[in-house]
């Protein structure tokens, strides 16, 4: 399980990937705090350039489903990628494909005990793409929310674990642009040789928050 991702704060990157110009992201990321993510322009909104591919916005880590009652709504910063498409907090998101990316330099798993954690990079220094559902949900005043969960897959190395899923380089577009029934497709395990994997400790990383 993710416990904190460390957002990517190189603004050249959305530049270079989706031709975006955005404002810096938030340093580190729980669940529940506000992060930045990529996805396909809203088609009922036009703040999008018409030309454009791609649409950077915020919201909160933890996916609102639209039945909610309010926005507190527990337990959706993950969803598993084998059955989001049939859980009743992520169907609806999954079959209107409301995909979209997070652009991480690191995130921060359990380690072998409570006192420790891992810190997960790429080898090449590039920033993760994490999978992605985004909903905007309609509060009862009005106001709509925007929030997003990132998708999991079984972990190869430890039963019974999960892992986020990493896009490869070339599966960007594909990810927010394919058809639903082939988004499945690009849930694939990550090279585990391209990725560093540090034991940090658990305390010193909060107090860099």
């Amino acid at each position: 399980m993710t416990i904190v991702y460390e957002s990517a704060l190189d603004l050249r990157h959305y530049q270079q990937r989706f031709q975006l110009a955005c404002a810096a992201p938030a340093p580190f990321v729980r669940p529940g705090d506000r992060g930045l993510f990529v996805r396909r322009p809203r088609g009922d909104r036009g703040g999008a350039s018409p030309d454009s591919r791609y649409e950077a916005a915020q919201g909160r880590w933890g996916l609102i489903p639209l039945f909610a009652n309010n926005r507190d709504y527990p337990a959706t910063f993950e969803a598993r990628g084998e059955s989001a498409a049939a859980e009743r907090d992520f169907l609806q998101p999954w079959k209107r494909g409301h995909r979209c990316i997070v652009l991480a330099d690191a995130l921060y798993r359990r380690g072998e005990n409570d006192q420790r954690m891992v810190r997960v990079t790429r080898a090449d220094g590039q920033p993760l793409a994490l999978a992605g559902l985004w909903n905007g949900w309609r509060s009862p005043e009005g106001e709509c929310v925007e929030s997003f969960a990132l998708l999991t897959l079984p972990s190869e190395e430890k039963p019974g674990e999960r892992r986020a899923v990493f896009l490869r380089e070339g599966w960007l577009d594909d990810w927010l642009y394919c058809p639903v029934e082939e988004a499945a497709a690009c849930l694939r395990p990550y090279d585990l040789s391209k990725l560093v994997r540090a034991p940090v400790d658990g305390p010193s990383l909060r107090s860099t928050s």
